[in-house]
């Protein structure tokens, strides 16, 4: 039975589905709402916190609700040819996800915030003051595991968000991909077979290329992972322990719902399988509520919670950390052997920048700001592109994936590159060819109408224009 929010919530649903509330329609503001419904104003905010979550409405900051322009993932393809067999991914996907041919920087290549988005006088502001007392320290080799003050500061942030960790459990690095790199190494040997989530985000196949580990790709579409295929792999050992994605997955941008992650928890512990979770992106949602990570479910440490603030605050600090759980002493021997720990300033600057609130009022305006943003996107290339074109509709991240029918998208990338635009194809994502008339492009950027050629409203704009030669 739902409660009186969910009813609410699924009568607006009921008229967006029927075209009785069209994209972009304004919604009633909350008092109004629980004027017109006669309930409480914790009952409309409930409502559209449901709805917004869902992806069916977002909200614009001082101007209220407004109906999303969704496209189900009901489309989207997913892998026709697995068998649950062991791919080499150099052999299959062997481009790899960064653009290297192109030189400098562009706005729809990279997953990343536009600089405009991040605290930049007040990063500065911190970094002076901690640089001016840290003295001596600075002259030290840095803790193996990572400074206390950094570790205790995110385990008091990430409390408030109902994700509970001691600071004693926790190891810094420089990165996530480093983090999950050490993960790997410790966990796995040259050879090994390692389950992934497909589509996979491109760096993670780089990366296994690089320690020469064979993947099993386990699909994932708008409904969630396969769990039974997954459970296949651990059960008949045909691989040595999973790398999954489980919040705001990137390409896709969905989130695995709770009972999922708590399947994939209790699949860990049954078959006593590390499961290495690239949360990179777990704070970046563009609903109210703030998803849970797999690790909050575990209760026997098989998994290993990797993330870092490379997405959310500044990659250029190259700061990120690690929950090793039961795997703690061995990943800290690998992660000594080789990373010799992060730099000491930028983890007294990033310590300081949690702890005096400065880390959380930024997050709170990005998480503001990115739901219009990312809707700007979707309304410009669903005006742009073919009416067949698929757009995901993300619960959180900065991306979204495309699917335009009969587009070449590696021959879209190559035709991009010369005029400057850096996308990433579809074959970056896999070992199979189920995704190639797909893209992922990045929503980091406003979308101001500039005239300049580098700017992101133009360089969409262009891409768009390829697009449609391509088709023509």
């Amino acid at each position: 039975m739902m409660t009186l929010y969910e009813t609410l919530a699924h009568a607006f649903i009921d008229d967006i589905r029927n075209g009785r509330l069209p994209t972009g329609a304004r919604l009633p503001a909350l008092r109004q709402l629980a004027q017109q419904e006669d309930v409480s104003l914790t009952t409309a905010g409930k409502a559209y916190a449901y709805l917004e979550d869902r992806g069916w409405i977002y909200a614009r900051p001082q101007s209220g609700y407004f109906v999303a322009n969704r496209t189900h993932f009901a489309e989207f393809p997913s892998i026709v040819h697995n068998k649950l067999t062991p791919r080499n991914p150099q052999e299959f996907a062997p481009e790899q996800g960064y653009n290297t041919a192109l030189s400098g920087f562009t706005p729809l290549g990279t997953s990343l915030l536009a600089p405009e988005l991040l605290p930049e006088t007040d990063l500065t502001r911190t970094l002076k003051r901690v640089t001016r007392r840290l003295n001596q320290s600075l002259f030290h080799y840095p803790e193996t595991q990572g400074q206390l003050a950094l570790r205790q500061a995110l385990s008091d942030h990430f409390r408030t968000q109902h994700f509970a960790f001691s600071a004693n459990e926790l190891v810094i690095s420089n990165s996530c991909l480093e983090a999950i790199r050490v993960a790997l190494e410790c966990l796995t040997q040259t050879g090994d077979a390692i389950a992934v989530c497909s589509p996979c985000f491109s760096g993670l196949l780089d990366l296994l290329t690089t320690l020469k580990r064979q993947i099993i790709e386990v699909p994932i579409t708008h409904e969630g992972i396969d769990l039974a295929a997954l459970e296949s792999c651990f059960a008949e050992q045909k691989v040595t322990a999973a790398l999954l994605s489980t919040t705001h997955v990137n390409p896709l941008g969905i989130t695995l719902p709770n009972s999922q992650k708590q399947a994939i928890a209790a699949l860990g512990s049954r078959y006593q399988m590390p499961i290495i979770e690239d949360d990179v992106y777990f704070e970046l949602s563009h609903g109210k509520d703030k998803p849970l990570p797999a690790k909050h479910w575990d209760k026997d440490g098989y998994i290993i919670w990797c993330s870092s603030i490379s997405k959310t605050l500044a990659p250029g600090l190259r700061l990120g950390w690690c929950l090793p759980g039961r795997y703690l002493e061995q990943y800290l021997e690998q992660h000594n052997r080789t990373t010799m720990g992060v730099n000491n300033l930028t983890q007294s600057c990033i310590a300081e920048f949690i702890a005096c609130g400065d880390y959380r009022q930024h997050m709170n305006k990005v998480c503001s700001v990115l739901p219009s943003q990312i809707h700007q996107y979707q309304q410009l290339l669903g005006k742009e592109l073919p009416s067949n074109t698929q757009i995901s509709a993300p619960q959180g991240g900065l991306v979204l994936w495309l699917r335009v029918p009969q587009l070449d998208t590696n021959q879209l990338a190559a035709t991009a590159q010369q005029q400057g635009l850096d996308i990433r194809p579809g074959a970056c994502f896999s070992t199979y060819p189920d995704y190639k008339d797909c893209l992922r492009i990045n929503c980091g950027w406003p979308l101001h109408q500039s005239q300049q050629g580098d700017s992101a409203y133009q360089q969409l704009m262009s891409l768009c224009a390829l697009i449609k030669a391509q088709l023509a």
